[in-house]
This record gives C-alpha cells, structure tokens and sequence, in this order.
C-alpha cells in the first residue's frame, strides 16, 4: 500500500513538472495594430503638426528657388535637399514616438507572460490562439 501511494505521487509530481514545463514552453503569442497606436500616441498630433508645417515650408522654399534655378540638375539638387531635410525630421520626430510604443509594447509582453508579440496581420498561421494587445500598450502611450 505504502508502494502505491509513493507511486501516486511521483505520478503526480511527475505530471505537475510536464504541465509546468509546457506552460513556460507556451506562454502564448499576442499582437498590436502597430498603425493604430501610432495615430493614437499623445505625442502623434504634434509629430503631425510639426511635418506639415516642414511641408509647407519646403514646397514654399522650392517655389521661391526653383524659379531662378537654370538647370534641371541644379532643381533636382534643391528637391533632393529639402526631401533629405524633410526625411531627417520625420525620423527625428517618428523615432521617439516608435521606440514609445516598442518599450510599451515589450511592457505588456512581460506583464503578461507572453512568448511574443507581433504585429497584427503578419500571423501566418494560429492568428485564433493569439491575443490582442493593442489596447493594453494603447493605455501605456496615452
């Protein structure tokens, strides 16, 4: 009888590890609208704003150079300026408000458990199994 119960609870033991285990292997897999917090960032209208205004700006300054320019080279060159100085604001100001959402993103990730978490709509397979987050980093950025 003694022999039984030892068994029993080795078996038991034995089945508590195997459901420990493939729970850490399985923690689960969860996603975000990636887009969707971006436009719903508390730092996005001003990024908006601040691009418009360097549009503006920019189309203003071709008009008023382009004109005098005599070469097509010589107004590839301009536009090639302002796009360049266009591109590096919108990396100055897009950067912060990506990295943001990454560190929340990663946040909700550890908080709770997950293996992973991906951006919604490059799931291939097992999209069922994975659970939205967007709403819970969507907190964190407001």
């Amino acid at each position: 009888m003694k022999l039984k119960k030892q068994l029993a609870a080795m078996a038991l033991v034995g089945m508590m590890s195997v459901v420990t285990a493939a729970s850490t292997f399985a923690a689960g897999v969860g996603y975000v609208n990636f887009a969707y917090l971006v436009q719903h960032h508390r730092d996005f209208p001003k990024y908006q704003a601040q691009m418009q205004g360097a549009i503006k700006t920019a189309n203003d300054e071709w008009k008023q150079k382009a004109a005098s320019l005599k070469t097509d080279q010589d107004r590839q060159a301009l536009e090639n300026q302002l796009a360049q100085r266009l591109n590096q604001l919108e990396t100055s100001l897009y950067g912060p408000i990506q990295k943001d959402i990454v560190d929340k993103t990663e946040q909700v990730r550890k908080d709770k458990n997950l293996d992973c978490i991906v951006v919604q709509g490059q799931i291939i397979a097992g999209e069922d199994n994975a659970i939205d987050e967007t709403s819970e980093v969507g907190k964190l950025i407001q």
